[in-house]
C-alpha cells in the first residue's frame, strides 16, 4: 500500500515538473541557442517518455551549465525517485524545497515526496531546534515584547517560510524563525526598539514592514498581499539598486 502511495506521489511530481519545464521552455537572451538549454529540453523530453536514466544524465549535464536552475534540480530529483536513487533524490528535492518560491509547483511536489519518504519531519524538528537556540539569549531580556502574525499569499497560508525580525538600522538584535503549518509565527521576548519584519535577509523581499516595539507590547503584524513591497515598503532605502542595462 505504501509503495502505491509513493508511486502516485512520484507521478504527481512528474506532472508538476513537466508543467514547470513547459513554462520555462522559452530561453533567455543569454541562454538562447546555448548547449545548456538544448540539454535541458532533451532531459525534459526523456523524463516525459519514461527514460529516467537518460533524463538523469542529461539533467546533471545541464546543471553543470546552470547550477542554480530550480527546474533542473527538480527534474533530476524526480528522475532519481524513479531510479530508486534515494540519496540523490533527497539531495535534489531538498535543494528545491530550500531555494524555490513558496507555493510553486516544484516546491509543493518536493515537499510531498519528502513527506511521503518520512524525511521532512526530521528536518523540520532539527531546524526548529536550531532556530530556537537563536532566541535563547533574548529570552533572558526583561521588559521585552512579542510579535506575532500570519503569512499568506493570495489567501494561502505560507507553511515553513522563513521570517526575520531585525533591529533597524544596526541589526545588532536579529531573530529568525519559520512559520508553522498554519502560516503563523511568533517572536517572543524581543527587546523594545525599531525593527524590520521581512521574509528575506538579503535581496528583494516580498515584505519590508517597520515594527516599533515598546516594553511589554504584544504586536500583531500579518504579512499579506495588501502590505507587500508592491503596495507598501517601509524601508525603500534598503532596496537593492537596479541592475544597469546591458549593452546590446
Amino acid at each position: 500500500m505504501r509503495f502505491v502511495q509513493l508511486t502516485l506521489c512520484w507521478l504527481a511530481l512528474v506532472v508538476a515538473v513537466v508543467a514547470g519545464c513547459e513554462r520555462s521552455s522559452a530561453p533567455s537572451p543569454q541562454a538562447s541557442g546555448g548547449e545548456g538549454t538544448d540539454t535541458a529540453t532533451l532531459a525534459a523530453a526523456a523524463l516525459e517518455r519514461g527514460d529516467y536514466e537518460l533524463a538523469a544524465r542529461l539533467y546533471r549535464t545541464a546543471l553543470g551549465a546552470a547550477p542554480e536552475s530550480l527546474v533542473l534540480h527538480y527534474g533530476l530529483g524526480v528522475s532519481a525517485t524513479f531510479l530508486d536513487r534515494r540519496p540523490e533524490a533527497i539531495r535534489e528535492l531538498t535543494w528545491v524545497l530550500e531555494h524555490g518560491e513558496p507555493g510553486s509547483s516544484e516546491v509543493r511536489g518536493a515537499r510531498r515526496w519528502l513527506l511521503s519518504a518520512g524525511l521532512l519531519r526530521a528536518r523540520v524538528a532539527a531546524a526548529d531546534a536550531a532556530e530556537g537556540q537563536e532566541q535563547s539569549a533574548a529570552e533572558q531580556t526583561p521588559a521585552s515584547a512579542n510579535v506575532q502574525g500570519t503569512v499568506t499569499l493570495e489567501g494561502v497560508p505560507q507553511e515553513r517560510m522563513q521570517v526575520f525580525l531585525m533591529e533597524y538600522p544596526s541589526r545588532i538584535k536579529y531573530f529568525r524563525l519559520r512559520t508553522d503549518e498554519r502560516g503563523t509565527f511568533q517572536f517572543k521576548n524581543v527587546p523594545p526598539g525599531v525593527y524590520k519584519l521581512t521574509e528575506r535577509a538579503a535581496g528583494n523581499p516580498l515584505w519590508r514592514i517597520r515594527v516599533d516595539l515598546k516594553a511589554g507590547q504584544n504586536a500583531t503584524v500579518d504579512l499579506t498581499d495588501t502590505n507587500s513591497t508592491k503596495v507598501r515598503d517601509d524601508f525603500p532605502d534598503s532596496a537593492q539598486p537596479a541592475e544597469p542595462p546591458r549593452s546590446s
